[in-house]
């Protein structure tokens, strides 16, 4: 059997709960990830969490998000704590998985980092939880080539002292691009009041140190430059072999192929 088939089951089942009628017809698969299923059923997006993720308690944080950043954020429309499932309208364009970042991205995600990170904790209080981000335990799981997880057990820095509200796995799959433009950033499912190092990490890995400088850049300086460039880039290692050990092991060729690529700058020889 389909490993996504329960999910399905479960998008069908929150469908016909919260959409009288609309389960009749067919749900399409979107795509799925390290902690998610979508599907699509007419223009609601269905996103089904696969490890027992509190979707109520995420549901108010878009809310909360959207009045104060620069880039949509999906709009719930219910969330279904039984099955686990999140729904809301369906954002335009597509995700940025192993594609290029087009002209001005950096500049667009340093503002929106911005803005996020500018977001009183206390706003968000109840609507995720408080994380450390410790370094160390990043290494507990990891799986890769000895000769980099060597490098990575090396050079481990200390934990942030400054913590903000982040996404936390903002990574190409998270950024909708239609025409050249940021149409929205999705899958709020890892937000935490946590280490600010979380959401430069993963675009580091998947975009490059250029697109990092000019990202930094229009974010408008940091309080802690001196220490978090150091985690920026330990994370965004330890994100790129996760990915990588992700996609090979279920045959998801896009998450390898790209973490793949992104070895060449996070490990130089």
């Amino acid at each position: 059997m389909d490993v996504r088939e329960p999910a399905r089951r479960r998008a069908l089942q929150a469908l016909s709960a919260h959409v009288p009628g609309a389960a009749a017809g067919t749900v399409s698969e979107l795509g799925h990830g390290l902690d998610n299923a979508a599907f699509l059923a007419g223009d609601l997006v269905l996103r089904v969490a696969e490890d027992g993720h509190s979707v109520r308690r995420e549901a108010g944080l878009p809310a909360v998000v959207a009045e104060r950043v620069s880039v949509p954020v999906p709009a719930v429309r219910f969330a279904a704590e039984d099955t686990g499932v999140l729904a809301y309208p369906l954002l335009p364009g597509r995700p940025l998985l192993g594609r290029q970042a087009p002209a001005g991205l950096a500049r667009r995600m340093g503002r929106f980092l911005g803005e996020l990170h500018a977001i009183d904790a206390a706003a968000v209080d109840g609507l995720v939880p408080v994380e450390d981000a410790d370094p160390g335990e990043w290494l507990e799981d990891l799986d890769g080539p000895a000769e980099l997880l060597r490098i990575l057990r090396d050079g481990v820095p200390p934990a942030a002292a400054r913590r903000v509200l982040a996404h936390a796995d903002l990574g190409a799959e998270h950024i909708l691009e239609h025409d050249g433009d940021v149409t929205g950033v999705i899958d709020w499912s890892d937000a935490a009041v946590t280490d600010p190092a979380l959401d430069f990490a993963r675009l580091h890995r998947d975009f490059g140190p250029d697109f990092l400088a000019q990202t930094l850049h229009a974010y408008g300086g940091l309080p802690d430059a001196d220490d978090i460039g150091p985690r920026i880039v330990f994370f965004a290692r330890c994100a790129a072999l996760e990915d990588l050990a992700y996609g090979r092991d279920h045959g998801r060729s896009d998450y390898a192929q790209a973490a793949e690529r992104s070895l060449g700058w996070l490990f130089p020889s």
